[in-house]
């Protein structure tokens, strides 16, 4: 966890009126991992607690999936796509545009990790529900639409 978390920046645009986009943000933290699989951008990951290695749990990332005990300690959402062993950075705090969430779920819900065994798509955030065991990993910032959603990623890594 290398990221320097200080306040550099307070400012909305860059003084000539064009708006700094989340790229620019320092009210978000990025970290980098290494994919377990195959990963895309948006979606939602989570630590590949199955590696032998201790250290290897906390550097290795896949698509989460809360129905699957070994897929459950999400973290954040993947900012590109990467292919299998290669380095993914993940946004673990803060604001992440085009999160993949179900289409529908409104701004101000509480997103968790989707339940692929229920029919859920792997990779895909869902609504939080009081009867679900997993703490919500983000909220929805802008209604989602065509599966993606602005999201604000609660820090949990």
């Amino acid at each position: 966890m290398a990221t320097n978390t200080l306040l550099q920046y307070l400012q909305a645009d860059d003084g000539d009126g064009n708006a700094f986009t989340t790229l620019f943000s320092n009210r978000r933290q990025v970290e980098r991992f290494i994919a377990s699989s195959a990963v895309a951008a948006g979606d939602i990951v989570c630590l590949d607690i199955t590696k032998t290695a201790l250290n290897e749990k906390a550097l290795f990332v896949l698509p989460a999936d809360r129905s699957s005990s070994n897929k459950v300690v999400a973290i954040g959402f993947a900012i590109a796509d990467a292919a299998e062993n290669a380095e993914v950075d993940v946004t673990v705090a803060g604001l992440h545009k085009d999160a993949a969430v179900s289409t529908g779920i409104a701004a101000g819900a509480r997103l968790v990790a989707p339940d692929v065994a229920s029919g859920d798509t792997a990779g895909r955030a869902e609504e939080y529900t009081a009867s679900l065991s997993v703490p919500p990993i983000a909220y929805c910032v802008k209604t989602a639409s065509g599966n993606l959603a602005d999201v604000f990623v609660i820090k949990q890594f």
